[in-house]
Order: C-alpha cells, then sequence, then structure tokens
C-alpha cells in the first residue's frame, strides 16, 4: 500500500470544501427558518385576533348578565305595580258602584260605608 500524502493545496481544497458545506447548511437553515416563521405567522395573527375576539365577547356576556339582572328586577316591579293596579281598580269600581247605587235609590248605606273603608284602608296601607 501506497502512503497517503497530504499536501497543503489538498489540505486547502477540503477546509474550503467544509467551509463551503457550513456556509450552504447555514444558508439553507436560514431559509427553512424563515419559511418555518412565514408559515406560523397567520397562526400568530390568527392567535391574535381570537384573543381579541375573545375579550370581547367576554365584555359582551358580562354586559348581558347585568342586562338580565335590570330585567329581572325591571320584572318584579311591573308584577308589583300590575297587583297594585288590579287592587286598586277592584276598590274604586266597588266605591262607584255603591255610588251608584246609592245616588239611584238613596239606600245602601252599608254597602257605601263598606266601600268607604275599603277605600280608606286601601290608601292607608299605600301611603
Amino acid at each position: 500500500m501506497d502512503p497517503i500524502v497530504i499536501n497543503p493545496t489538498d489540505l486547502w481544497q477540503v477546509i474550503v470544501a467544509i467551509s463551503g458545506g457550513i456556509v450552504t447548511l447555514s444558508g439553507a437553515g436560514a431559509v427553512v427558518a424563515a419559511v418555518i416563521h412565514k408559515a406560523k405567522s397567520p397562526n400568530q395573527k390568527q392567535n391574535e385576533r381570537i384573543a381579541a375576539l375573545e375579550e370581547r365577547a367576554k365584555k359582551i356576556e358580562e354586559r348581558l348578565e347585568l342586562g338580565d339582572k335590570r330585567f329581572e328586577v325591571d320584572a318584579k316591579k311591573m308584577d308589583d305595580l300590575e297587583r297594585t293596579m288590579k287592587t286598586s281598580n277592584k276598590i274604586i269600581i266597588e266605591s262607584l258602584q255603591a255610588l251608584t247605587a246609592h245616588a239611584l235609590d238613596g239606600n245602601n248605606t252599608e254597602q257605601l260605608r263598606r266601600a268607604e273603608k275599603s277605600l280608606n284602608d286601601y290608601l292607608i296601607d299605600k301611603i
């Protein structure tokens, strides 16, 4: 077997080839990194948009919950008002009926007294 002889030119060529390979791999790595970054870029933008939309949806849900609570309070007030109006209308109609009956025949004084008492009791309770 012949001995392997390495002269400076061959050594230089090997160093240049290895350096060229390293530079080529670095360039390829940079290109791959750029491609990966571009591929992930829409995901980042999409994630930012989703986060903004989720925050907006959260604010809207809070406002809806507040509105629901207000509607519940208003519904209770309306129910109370409706009951009060029914009661007052009933007492007014009974009083008018007693007045009409008394005006027609001059009797029904007991019915007038009951109507007066109902009306007074109702007004005293409300005030």
